[in-house]
């Protein structure tokens, strides 16, 4: 099968404390969004990124010599528009192939892990990333408080794989219905698509705020 990627990158960085779109902040001097497209490179030669349509150049400069085809495109009003926005690029691929969608606010997820999602779709429609949950989790926060079996939670990262067709179906009857999502994969799962979990890897931790952008920096000043 075919594939390619979608990267959602129009997110602001106000809650990392920057002026400027939170994809475009460095760490170790490269872009989050440029280092998730050098990782999804070693696995697919085509991708769409989703940008803040005031800054498409920016974007463009900031992926120059990335080793793909990468279009970057204006995104939508939220993660779910921008996704549609970006698997609408990638109309010219059929049903049967696949697609990884990613955030670059988890500009770090290891490549071996695109091998196991890639692998699981090969019998399923969809297939997500998923960390074990460690922490005590409650429920009802501000009212009727009730603890959680964290032995039957995990924590849902990115990329996710799909067939392509699988997720187009999703978001165009998503669109219809009113249904939105904080991921792609819950959406395929509403419209009964078979979805399976792999193992993610602490390294995907989404970058949101400033003392996981120092995390990671911290990490390469370390080499």
């Amino acid at each position: 099968m075919n594939l390619a990627a979608v990267i959602t990158a129009a997110g602001s960085g106000s809650r990392l404390g920057r002026d400027l779109p939170k994809a475009l902040v460095p760490i170790d001097g490269v872009s989050l969004v440029r280092w998730a497209a050098s990782y999804l490179a070693s696995v697919t030669d085509r991708i769409v990124v989703t940008a803040p349509a005031d800054a498409i150049d920016d974007f463009v400069a900031a992926l120059d010599g990335v080793a793909a085809r990468v279009s970057v495109v204006p995104g939508g009003s939220s993660r779910q528009d921008s996704v549609a926005v970006g698997l609408a690029e990638l109309a010219d691929l059929s049903d049967d192939d696949a697609v990884l969608v990613h955030d670059a606010a988890r500009p770090f997820m290891p490549v071996a892990v695109f091998g196991r999602l890639l692998e699981a779709i090969e019998h399923h429609d969809a297939a997500i990333p998923v960390l074990a949950v460690v922490d005590t989790i409650v429920s009802g926060v501000g009212g009727e408080v009730e603890y959680l079996d964290r032995d039957r939670l995990g924590a849902v990262q990115t990329p996710q794989a799909f067939r392509i067709g699988a997720v187009r179906d999703a978001h165009k009857r998503a669109a219809a219905d009113g249904i939105v999502a904080t991921d792609d994969a819950s959406l395929v799962l509403h419209y009964g698509y078979r979805l399976a979990t792999v193992e993610g890897d602490p390294l995907g931790r989404k970058i949101t705020y400033p003392e996981d952008l120092e995390a990671f920096e911290r990490r390469f000043s370390s080499r």
